[in-house]
């Protein structure tokens, strides 16, 4: 039994499935024409003994008794003489011999055991003759004497030519094996050498050309089906090494403000002596950066777990009217700071994780308080969009440039590039929304047109929701459903 891990030479084994073909394909047609051979000969035999057998049936009835059969039997004699292969007797009713071929030590005078039928050929094995084939018929004379005539074919020139064929047969079935195990060496070698190209050509792909892309066009079709998927997976690396770069870069940038915002104040605060409300000052800024930097590495830790399905999703059914009128209550001081009011349209039912649900509709909230303009409106909607459950937040405000609708959602990515490095957005607001939809198989939409825009977010209904399994075994989702005000303050950052 072959081990799993256990390597093996695709070259050999076609080599061996080579080599075996050919010695099945050569013994078999080897078998067959050495049947086919053995055949023909034993058909000669018998039509040359059934020939035989006629004429000395005919000439016995000519000499007209037993005795003018046992005075002319020198002429059946003669008759055989360009035949030594065949041997002869003729019989009386009584058993005696009457005549039979010259140089016999013993009389053949049985037709052997078995009881075989008059005048049909058959196997068998005289004591005078050995392996032979043998025919006999019954003859009544014009004396009304009753005679037999028994002829026997040796096989032994039969055989000798069977063992000669045989013998060239397994030289053959050898010699064929051989060849077209080398053939088939040399033919399996060159029909994989696109296969060793191919290795050798991914063998040669870097980091730094992940651009490169497997040649197809005038290989083999076969390969395609390793090409194309191979292509395809490159081109997704490449997508994830570019999103990581740049991912890492934006990390590091929005890391070093925060970091860069510490070690100025606490370098210029200790170039001299300092009042005691100063260096408390002093404290609280590095506090506040410090704890920026902590709801970052949270936020991205979140992240990083939902990408990897870890986060265990506890989906229910929620009510969304009762949710946005949560929701209104904790914004209600920032919107009426603003002059904004809330709507909230529909009452339909949401089967989502809880906490995740609040984190994912609160992130949308906040960015349109942010954005949208002041003595405006936001409205909050839920309705049945087919199997989904759509739930939207529309602001009036500026609305977002196509070229920054794609790219909206990637983490880091703001819309306004004056904005990076502030303490209230980091980026990654959106992109949460993006992770959590992806993490109830739902997915999120937005429009910005004619001065207004809407986010959408389709969550599956129970009944298509189809949970993935995470690699602990649980179902993915959310992380442990965690407190409103906790949420709330995770939203309120990113």
């Amino acid at each position: 039994m072959r081990v799993a891990n256990e390597s093996y030479s695709l070259l050999k084994r076609l080599t061996v499935a080579f080599t075996i073909v050919a010695s099945v394909v050569l013994s078999l047609a080897g078998g067959l024409l050495y049947h086919a051979l053995s055949r023909q000969l034993r058909q000669r035999d018998d039509s040359e003994i059934s020939v035989k057998l006629g004429e000395f049936r005919r000439e016995a009835r000519s000499f007209g008794s037993t005795q003018g059969v046992a005075r002319n039997g020198t002429l059946f004699q003669e008759e055989l003489l360009t035949h030594p292969a065949i041997k002869f007797a003729i019989l009386d009713a009584g058993g005696n011999v009457l005549a039979e071929s010259t140089g016999s030590r013993q009389h053949f005078t049985s037709v052997g055991p078995d009881n075989p039928a008059a005048n049909q050929p058959y196997s068998c094995d005289p004591p005078t003759v050995g392996p032979a084939r043998c025919v006999f018929g019954d003859e009544t004379l014009p004396s009304n004497e009753k005679i037999r005539v028994l002829l026997a074919h040796e096989a032994a020139a039969r055989y000798a030519v069977l063992n000669e064929y045989r013998g060239d047969v397994w030289m053959v079935l050898l010699g064929g094996s051989i060849l077209m195990g080398l053939l088939g060496y040399a033919i399996a070698r060159r029909g994989l050498t696109p296969v060793k190209s191919i290795g050798q050509h991914i063998s040669r792909i870097e980091a730094h050309n992940l651009g490169e892309r497997l040649e197809i066009g005038g290989g083999p079709v076969e390969l395609h089906d390793i090409a194309v998927p191979v292509n395809r997976m490159l081109d997704r690396l490449e997508r994830a090494f570019a999103r990581l770069s740049q991912f890492s870069s934006d990390l590091a940038h929005d890391m070093r403000t925060p970091l860069a915002n510490i070690i100025s104040s606490s370098q210029i605060t200790l170039s001299r002596e300092r009042s005691t409300e100063e260096y408390e000052a002093l404290i609280d800024s590095n506090i506040e950066e410090c704890e920026r930097l902590q709801r970052m590495i949270e936020t991205m830790l979140f992240l990083a777990r939902v990408d990897h399905a870890e986060e265990p999703l506890k989906p229910v059914e929620l009510d969304c009217a009762s949710e946005f009128a949560r929701l209104m209550s904790y914004f209600e001081a920032i919107a009426d700071n603003k002059g904004i009011r809330f709507v909230v349209k529909g009452a339909a039912r949401v089967h989502a994780d809880s906490t995740m649900f609040r984190r994912a509709v609160s992130n949308l909230v906040s960015n349109a308080l942010e954005y949208g303009n002041a003595e405006s409106y936001i409205v909050l909607c839920a309705c049945r969009a087919g199997d989904h459950t759509a739930v939207s937040v529309t602001n009036d405000g500026p609305i977002i440039a196509p070229g920054h609708i794609g790219k909206i959602f990637d983490r880091f990515y703001r819309v306004n590039a004056a904005r990076q490095g502030s303490a209230r957005n980091m980026g990654l607001g959106l992109a949460i929304v993006k992770s959590i939809m992806e993490l109830h198989r739902g997915k999120v939409d937005v429009v910005s047109a004619a001065g207004a825009t809407t986010f959408t977010l389709y969550f599956p209904s129970a009944a298509v929701e189809t949970p993935r399994k995470s690699r602990r075994g649980a179902v993915t989702g959310s992380r442990a459903a965690m407190p409103l005000s906790a949420a709330r303050v995770q939203n309120r950052q990113v």
